[in-house]
This record gives C-alpha cells, sequence and structure tokens, in this order.
C-alpha cells in the first residue's frame, strides 16, 4: 500500500492556507498527483527555479580557482566552506562579459552581471542595460506563481552620481530587469517580505490587529482541516514545511528586538539608532526602517534570513525566480564583525597586492561562501519529489568582478549549484575556453528550464559540461 492518500479530487497545486489576514501556499505534495495510475507513470515533478546570488567587490584571485579539473578537482582555500556540497554543485572557470570590457569601475560590471549586455553611460536616470536572465525565466513561467519573481537583497538603493566615473549609482543597486529600462528594485527588509509572502495586504493586517499574532495561528483550522484529507507522507511534509516558516518568523522577531535594545549591531552603528519606538512602529506598519533605508540588523542573520525567505518561496512555489544582493556594487559594508578583519569591503577589495589587505579580502570572500553553503543546507534538507528542492533548482553564486582591484570582468568567480530537475550533472570544476561568454550559460540555464530560445545576450551557444 503506498505510504499517501490520492484524494478524489487531487489538490491544487495553487491551494493555499487561509485564514484572516494570512494566505500561505502549500509545497509540493503526493496528493497534488491527479490520480493513483498518474502517480504511477510519473512522479508529477515538482517545478525548476533559479536564483542568482550576487556578492559585490570580486575575489582574491590567487585563492579562489580549485585545482584540477571534472570530478577530480581539490576546492581553493575560499571555497573550503562549500565542500559539504561539492556534489551539487559545478565550479564554473573562463566565464566573463565581454560587453563589459573598457567600462570603468564597478557599475558597467554590475548591472549588466545577469543580462551580458553593455550599458548605456549616463548620470542620470536614463538608464539602459538589458532583459536579465532571472526575468526571462520569469516573463515565461511567472504566470504560474503568486510573484513572478523576488529581488532581496541588505543594502538600500543608492541614488546620485559617482564623479570618479561618471555613472549614476542606480546601476549599482540592481541586478534584475525586467525591460531595458525597467530594473527590478531590491527589498531589503525581511518583515515586508515575509508579509508579502504570508499575509494579506497591510491594511486588512491593520484592520484585524494582526501585527503580533503569528501567520500560523491565523490558518491553524485551514491547516487542520487539509492534515486529515492526506497521507501520513504528505502530513510530515506539511509540519515539517509550517515549522520552517515558524521558525523564521520568530527570527525576524528576534532581529526587530536586537533593534530595539542595541545588541548584536554592526561595529560603530549603536549610537546612530534615534526615535527606536517610531522606527519599529514603522517597520511593524510596513514602512521603511529609517530615512536612509537601512536596516541595523546583524549581516550574517540579515542575509540568511532572506535566503531563507527565497528557500520558502520556492518551496511554496510562490514564485521560482529570485535574486539577492549581498551588497550593492561598492559596497562599503564593514566587516569587523570576522576575526582578523579591521576595514571595509570596497576598501579591502581595492588591496594593492598588500599582503594584509589581500588577507582580509580573502575573509571576506569565505564569509560570503559560507553563507551561501548555509543556503545549499537548506535547500538540501527539503525532500520533494524523489530528490530536493536542491536538485530542482539552479543557484548561481559569484560575482561581477573576477578582483576587485583591476575590475576585470573577466574568469569570473562562479558557483552553479543544484541539478536543474535532474538535467545537469554536478560535482565537478568546468575549465572552460578562455573568454567563453557568461551568456552561454544563461543560455543552457533557460533551456534546462524548458524555455525554447538559441539566444541569449551575447551567447554563441549552450555551455558545453553541464548535462
Amino acid at each position: 500500500m503506498p505510504s499517501f492518500i490520492i484524494p478524489r479530487e487531487p489538490l491544487s497545486r495553487r491551494q493555499v492556507l487561509r485564514g484572516l489576514g494570512a494566505t500561505i501556499a502549500l509545497p509540493f505534495l503526493n496528493a497534488m498527483v491527479p490520480t493513483a495510475r498518474a502517480a504511477a507513470a510519473s512522479a508529477g515533478k515538482p517545478p525548476v527555479r533559479m536564483a542568482f546570488i550576487f556578492m559585490p567587490n570580486g575575489v582574491r584571485q590567487d585563492r579562489w580557482t580549485p585545482e584540477g579539473e571534472g570530478a577530480d578537482f581539490k576546492l581553493s582555500p575560499i571555497l573550503q566552506p562549500i565542500d559539504r556540497h561539492r556534489g551539487d554543485i559545478n565550479i564554473l572557470t573562463h566565464l566573463g562579459h565581454e560587453n563589459c570590457e573598457g567600462g570603468d569601475g564597478h557599475y558597467a560590471k554590475t548591472a549588466n552581471w545577469l543580462t551580458g549586455t553593455k550599458i548605456a553611460k549616463t548620470t542620470g536616470k536614463d538608464l539602459h542595460c538589458g532583459v536579465s536572465v532571472d526575468q526571462a525565466f520569469a516573463q515565461q513561467f511567472g504566470h504560474e506563481t503568486r510573484f513572478s519573481s523576488l529581488e532581496l537583497g541588505t543594502e538600500p538603493i543608492h541614488t546620485g552620481v559617482d564623479f570618479n566615473v561618471n555613472y549614476t549609482m542606480l546601476y549599482g543597486s540592481h541586478i534584475a530587469w525586467r525591460t531595458p529600462t525597467s530594473p527590478l528594485p531590491p527589498e531589503i527588509n525581511p518583515r515586508f517580505v515575509f508579509d508579502r509572502l504570508f499575509r494579506e495586504n497591510a491594511q486588512q493586517r491593520r484592520a484585524s490587529a494582526l501585527e503580533n499574532k503569528s501567520v500560523l495561528d491565523l490558518v491553524l483550522s485551514d491547516a487542520k482541516t487539509l492534515r486529515s484529507k492526506v497521507g501520513t507522507e504528505d502530513q510530515q511534509k506539511l509540519d515539517q514545511y509550517l515549522e520552517s516558516i515558524r521558525s523564521v518568523e520568530q527570527r525576524i522577531e528576534a532581529d526587530i528586538a536586537r533593534v530595539a535594545t542595541g545588541e548584536n549591531l554592526d561595529p560603530g552603528l549603536q549610537g546612530e539608532i534615534k526615535n527606536l519606538d517610531e522606527r519599529i512602529s514603522k517597520i511593524m506598519a510596513g514602512n521603511n526602517a529609517d530615512p536612509g533605508g537601512r536596516l541595523r540588523l546583524d549581516h550574517t542573520e540579515h542575509s540568511r534570513l532572506m535566503m531563507d525567505l527565497i528557500t520558502l518561496a520556492f518551496w511554496s512555489d510562490s514564485t521560482r525566480a529570485s535574486t539577492f544582493m549581498f551588497g550593492w556594487a561598492v559596497s562599503g559594508k564593514n566587516f569587523s564583525f570576522l576575526p582578523g578583519v579591521t576595514q571595509s569591503h570596497h576598501e579591502l577589495s581595492h588591496h594593492e597586492n598588500r599582503q594584509e589587505k589581500l588577507d582580509q579580502y580573502e575573509k571576506i570572500n569565505t564569509w560570503h561562501v559560507d553563507q551561501f553553503s548555509y543556503m545549499l543546507d537548506r535547500m538540501k534538507s527539503i525532500k520533494e519529489g524523489e530528490g530536493t528542492l536542491l536538485d530542482n533548482s539552479m543557484v548561481l553564486f559569484g560575482s561581477s568582478l573576477r578582483d576587485g582591484n583591476s575590475h576585470n570582468p573577466n574568469n569570473l568567480p562562479l558557483i552553479l549549484a543544484g541539478k536543474g530537475g535532474g538535467k545537469l550533472a554536478t560535482g565537478r570544476h568546468l575549465m572552460n575556453p578562455k573568454d567563453t561568454p557568461m551568456c552561454n550559460l544563461f543560455l543552457s540555464m533557460l533551456q534546462t528550464a524548458g524555455i525554447k530560445t538559441d539566444r541569449f545576450g551575447d551567447s554563441k551557444e549552450p555551455l558545453k559540461g553541464l548535462a
């Protein structure tokens, strides 16, 4: 006998749990398979997802590239935190963007990281880039989910002009482009993202005085009803899913409390926190944290919350496309919370080959890889179909610069995780020919996801060796 029940009328993939002011989409369940006969013929394959995780300011290049090729490779020092996932990743070498060459500084390499196109040099708002790969994917499949895509970050959008290179700073705050002139700004407040995913609109929340009530309490009755209609395996999946939602919710509330007390904040920022009650009130009411849009959250926890939210959004099929920016293009995030680091990220990326700066730069790079590894932990822990959520995804991590000191847009540091629904081979270091277009990778990702296209950006052909 099967360990699950197929209802007479199968559950809709779009069915949600509802309560007063809350909506929670469901994870992929066995009960969503149309019939027992169909279940035998097909496992009811989960959808493919794409995520793009951006690390600013490049890497210490002499400590990044693995030794060896194919499955026989040795991880470099910076990549050590991802060792437990080496069977789930491909490390990609010699990919880059020809259209970034000649562009000054960071902006001409960050805005088009996911487009591969040349950006229009401007100091105003007349931006022009291209359609990013995440949005090409979202335009194909976004109508099947509640949200076509999800754009997240940790730093506010920067405006104004960088007169060192004569580019508007807006280019440095966006990697997702819906159209060549329409960038999609990242949301940096985890509370807003959580509410967007799991609560109804702010007016309903205020009217029902729901700000301090867990979303799980609100949908409890609906969850109990659903639980009685599905089998043991689905009940376990549902319990795990709801527990994960509650865990993220509790961590967000704890971070807001830390902001109020001034604990565990970035060094040097405690004295800047003023009018805490008003600010927290604005956060809970759906307004920005402060006039500058900055949150006073621990950077590690802030980043992990955002990656957990992407994981939950994928798990619930609320969206299948997401981007996350650890920081904007010229991020000056202070990393003195890491032992041995005393300066900001951007400052250390301009290392001038000085050993004391290179060593600190490497620690920051390793921290980013460690956070990415955390996200893969979460995605691998979620069983889905015959595999895991990670198996059914493609998650690209990397930077738009090879080295922050030289601003080199060639041979970018890139890691592709996940099997794309079982279509990609993993566990390898793929040494591509020099100057291979990164858009070859994007073309392969789109084709793996089922999109029929033979070009993306300046691609010449699908990237060889992925399948």
